[in-house]
């Protein structure tokens, strides 16, 4: 099977048409031309889009190419392009089911000084019979979407949005949508505080400033973090050495938070119950110890110093006021969830076979704990009630999390409800009504 897009470039004109065989299994969608840097200081042209496959086959081993033409018809550029994930990382051998759509990205490199005149793209892949991914039951989980979801924040017990995108992209950069569990309306949006988003605020937060110079690069926003917190005024993000800083909404008045964090990858920032309080941590690869400390945006430390807290095998999830922490740990013989005091001390709550560092982070709601964790070969929302010791197991979650994959919980401000997140190539978002043992 092969099919081919012709687009049409004229100056800054471009029109995207599909040829091909009425057959044809593979097509090519939201395709356009851009650049992406080269690696040399520069920047080369890109072919980006979708692969969608509406037959009856699914398809592995695809393949993008790229011919440039000028206005004679002499080849004056060609590349080679692949699936990728939403943050552009190739996915060397996904297959693309019946019904389902992949991101692809095609670089292509011009080799003469002539104008392009039109570019082709065709696509190839291998045929095989369908493989559904086994599916979990959980009649009690409700999918709102699929996708690449990587935030969310809850308005009100009713009502959430979320962002889909790369992991790691500060928010500005996702695609948002608005959900209403009452009627299930689905609604695409921008973030509530992106318009306080300016070039000013960012050059006067520092959050673009090249430390060592003082000069500005637009560049490193992108890498920044930067976060307008639930219920709390101040923002919080990270600079070019990993340094945490909060600020006033329009940049001014920062206050230093944590430094010396430039050997360490930052993953993300969980919110606490508790206006203002959030955790941040840290890890590289999946497998790797997980580094965090909790403070505040008035720019408190609240546990200690990120290098003075034992690592977590789990992402960490903090406790409303930020002076506790439940973590992973191994010790000796025993496996499981404690929870760790700013003050001293460490309690184990219950003992357990650990998820990696890419399942939620736990969730402490007063003496409620809520894990996922992997039981039967399935993740699976447990809760644990600190006064009582009781460890009480809810639902399976329809989640595939392969290494690959992340994901993250959030619970609703009255603490009915949780959503659940993925990215991935089985990503999207997932929410629960919470009764029974644990309310």
């Amino acid at each position: 099977m092969r099919l081919s897009l012709v687009i049409v470039a004229l100056l800054m004109w471009l029109a995207a048409t599909a040829v091909g065989q009425d057959a044809a299994q593979l097509i090519l969608t939201e395709t356009k031309i851009g650049s992406q840097p080269d690696g040399f200081g520069g920047q080369s042209p890109v072919v980006t889009g979708e692969v969608f496959n509406h037959g009856a086959q699914a398809y592995r081993n695809i393949s993008i190419t790229v011919e440039a033409y000028s206005a004679d018809e002499t080849l004056i550029g060609e590349g080679f392009g692949f699936l990728v994930d939403a943050c552009g990382t190739a996915l060397l051998d996904h297959v693309v089911l019946p019904g389902a759509a992949q991101a692809f990205s095609a670089p292509y490199e011009l080799f003469e000084d002539d104008a392009v005149a039109r570019v082709i793209v065709n696509v190839d892949g291998q045929p095989e019979a369908p493989v559904q991914s086994p599916q979990i039951d959980a009649p009690a989980v409700r999918l709102i979407e699929r996708g690449e979801v990587v935030m969310l924040e809850w308005l009100d017990d009713e009502t959430l949005i979320y962002g889909s995108g790369c992991d790691g992209a500060v928010f500005t950069e996702l695609d948002w949508r608005r959900y209403d569990l009452a009627d299930h309306a689905l609604s695409p949006m921008e973030h509530p505080a992106a318009a306080k988003v300016t070039a000013e605020m960012i050059e006067r937060s520092g959050a673009a400033m090249v430390t060592q110079s003082g000069e500005q690069n637009p560049d490193l926003y992108y890498g920044s973090r930067l976060t307008f917190p639930p219920g709390a005024r101040r923002i919080v993000y990270q600079n070019d050495l990993h340094t945490i800083f909060s600020a006033e909404p329009d940049g001014s008045f920062k206050r230093l938070i944590h430094d010396k964090l430039h050997p360490y990858s930052l993953r993300g920032l969980t919110w606490a119950r508790q206006s203002g309080v959030f955790l941040a941590y840290y890890f590289g690869a999946r497998g790797e110890p997980v580094h965090y400390f909790t403070a505040d945006v008035e720019g408190r430390v609240l546990m200690g110093r990120l290098e003075e807290l034992a690592p977590s095998l789990t992402a960490p999830g903090p406790t409303a006021d930020g002076l506790a922490a439940v973590v992973g740990w191994r010790r000796d013989d025993v496996s499981g969830y404690f929870i760790d005091y700013a003050f001293g001390g460490d309690e184990l709550l219950f003992e357990a076979e650990l998820p990696g560092n890419n399942y939620p982070a736990p969730i402490v709601a007063g003496d409620i704990v809520y894990v996922i964790r992997s039981l039967a070969g399935a993740p699976t929302l447990q809760c644990f009630h600190r006064r009582t010791r009781e460890l009480h197991t809810l639902t399976p979650l329809p989640l595939q999390i392969s290494p690959a994959a992340r994901a993250w919980s959030w619970l609703s401000p009255g603490g009915t409800k949780l959503a659940v997140a993925m990215n991935g190539t089985e990503g999207g978002v997932w929410w629960l009504d919470l009764a029974g043992e644990c309310r």
